[in-house]
C-alpha cells in the first residue's frame, strides 16, 4: 500500500470513530465551546475581526460541529456559499466523510 493511500485510510478510519462517538444531537447543534476552541486553534482566542466562523459542511446537511469542519469566512464569502450549501450540489461539494455524517437531520438545539 502506498503511503498516501495508507494515510487516507487512516483518516477515514479516524473520521468513522469520531462519527460513531458523536450523537445525532451533538452533530447538528452549534456549540459556542467548539467555536471558541476553533478560534484558539487558529490563534484568535477572542474571535477574528471581520470574519465569521462557518461550517464547511452545513449542519443542516449533516456537517459535524467540530473544529475540522470550521473555517473563517468574510461576510461576502459567506453569502455566496449560503446560496448553494444547503442544496444537494452544495452537499456534494462541501461534505466529506471527514466532516459529516450520512444522515441529514436538524435538531432543535435549545
Amino acid at each position: 500500500m502506498q503511503t498516501e493511500d495508507y494515510f487516507k485510510t487512516l483518516l477515514l478510519g479516524a473520521a468513522l470513530v469520531l462519527a460513531l462517538s458523536v450523537s445525532k444531537a451533538e452533530a447538528s447543534c452549534r456549540s459556542q465551546a467548539v467555536k471558541h476552541q476553533f478560534d484558539v486553534q487558529q490563534g484568535y482566542p477572542h474571535g477574528r475581526k471581520g470574519y465569521i466562523v462557518d461550517h464547511v459542511c452545513a449542519l443542516a446537511r449533516g456537517g459535524l460541529d467540530i473544529t475540522a469542519n470550521m473555517q473563517y469566512q468574510t461576510l461576502e464569502e459567506s453569502i455566496k456559499k449560503d446560496r448553494i450549501e444547503n442544496s444537494a450540489y452544495g452537499e456534494a461539494l462541501f461534505c466529506t466523510p471527514l466532516n459529516s455524517l450520512a444522515y441529514r437531520t436538524v435538531f432543535n438545539c435549545k
